[in-house]
């Protein structure tokens, strides 16, 4: 905060400077400060932002915006609450829901018996000197009881963040930690996908939050975009070292079509994704953080496209992960035998109302092996006596989201129905849940 009052000072001491360039008259000082401090909104201006009583109430996380600051533009508080609660059944009679996940091993994120915080984030996003970004987001720890001795915690882990150089759309150049996002599913935060959960196929292929650089940019020849970056493969707390895992590369080249089809957007891409120790998963333990296993693939390609024109957008995907045999280091040495799986989602969404979207998702995923596939582990696997392994995996999805201020609050209710081919998992869950960001 201290840093934004003398960027603000700075500012209003270069305005009052006479600036003089050849034979050009001096600028009036008096009108540029005028200037200045009128364009200049955010909590700590005293000027909130908006059009409706909604946009003011949210503005109050953006305590500095001044797009005329030569120093700094833009200092934002960000974050995000998801609540969710569950009921399922499997097809042997046994159902399961909230409870059984918190006694599963999940109690340090689920309130009471009955609602679970999916995901719980602050953090901040800033732009200054006109072509640099900083910005962080960081897991709470909602039980608040993960400090030493038991001691009273805020803070879980870093999620992701960095510094961009961003001198265009078409070229930004980061550094940092972030979600290496795989496929058009995971591209899409958390706080806009209209499904509850991400696809199975991308979940098993996506490596999570990992330490690296990456480029990216879009509107290249007007519809060109791109994205390459290369990653340490271990998924820690916070940032990891050189070479811890190996190294994760990933490669990505999208086009929109919008023009050609008559559409509002109509995108398409294709990635690569390298990654040379499949299955490393970080020795250490933590009882505020889950050290998870990298995807247990050498090399994954997605082919997607996201397409959308006035209330109805559809997202088609096909990926293909080449699965990987043999040893990974996860503190010890571990065997592996993953097979090839090839995955296919379809999300068709239509608004029905205003403020009300209908969501169907239709998954399919085969495995080149008899039991390559195993039935998610988020909520599935909270029924017993069914075996979850098989080689095929197909689900459907069908969920109505009720936008009360866009994607920054809405409800969300949706049940899907999943089988396993080759196994005996049969089973339906419905989902109802609240999310909410700034």
């Amino acid at each position: 905060m201290k840093s934004i009052r003398r960027a603000m000072l700075a500012t209003s001491v270069l305005g009052c400077l006479p600036v003089q360039a050849g034979n050009e008259a001096p600028v009036d000082t008096a009108a540029a400060e005028a200037g200045s401090s009128s364009s200049a909104t955010g909590l700590l201006v005293g000027k909130l932002s908006g059009d409706t009583e909604w946009d003011r109430a949210w503005s109050v996380a953006t305590l500095y915006k001044n797009d005329d600051d030569p120093i700094v533009q833009l200092f934002q508080l960000t974050g995000r609450l998801q609540l969710q609660s569950i009921y399922g059944y499997a097809g042997g009679g046994d159902s399961f829901n909230t409870s059984d996940f918190k006694d599963a091993g999940n109690d340090e994120i689920v309130w009471g018996n009955d609602i679970e915080a999916r995901r719980a984030r602050i953090g901040f996003k800033s732009k200054f000197f006109q072509n640099w970004k900083l910005d962080a987001s960081f897991n709470i720890d909602v039980d608040g009881q993960d400090g030493p001795g038991g001691d009273t915690t805020f803070y879980k882990s870093f999620q992701e963040g960095g510094l961009t150089y961003a001198p265009s759309d078409a070229f930004n150049l980061s550094i940092g930690k972030k979600q290496v996002r795989f496929s058009r599913d995971q591209e899409i935060s958390s706080t806009e996908i209209v499904t509850f959960e991400r696809s199975v196929a991308s979940n098993l292929l996506t490596p999570g939050e990992l330490t690296g650089i990456w480029s990216f940019g879009k509107g290249i020849g007007g519809a060109w975009q791109y994205e390459v970056g290369a990653y340490s493969n271990a998924r820690v707390a916070e940032f990891a070292e050189s070479g811890d895992g190996g190294i994760l590369t990933i490669g990505k080249l999208g086009y929109d079509f919008a023009e050609q089809t008559g559409l509002e957007s109509c995108v398409t891409t294709f990635t690569y994704m390298h990654n040379s120790e499949p299955g490393y998963k970080d020795g250490k333990i933590d009882p505020n953080f889950s050290f998870n296993a990298s995807p247990a693939f050498t090399d994954s390609i997605a082919l997607t496209n996201d397409m959308s024109q006035g209330r109805f957008g559809m997202i088609t995907e096909l990926m293909y992960g080449f699965g990987f045999t043999g040893t990974a280091d996860q503190g010890v040495d571990v065997p592996i035998a993953q097979s090839d799986i090839l995955g296919f989602t379809w999300t068709p969404s239509y608004f029905i109302a205003d403020q009300l979207q209908a969501v169907y998702r239709f998954q399919f995923i085969s495995a080149a092996d008899a039991d390559g596939i195993r039935v998610p582990s988020r909520y599935d696997r909270l029924a017993s006596g069914d075996d979850e392994y098989g080689n095929t995996y197909t689900a459907h999805y069908l969920g109505l989201n009720y936008y009360i201020y866009s994607h920054k609050l809405k409800l969300m209710a949706g049940m899907e129905y999943a089988q396993m081919g080759g196994g005996s998992y049969d089973g339906c869950t419905f989902l109802s849940g609240l999310r909410m960001t700034f």
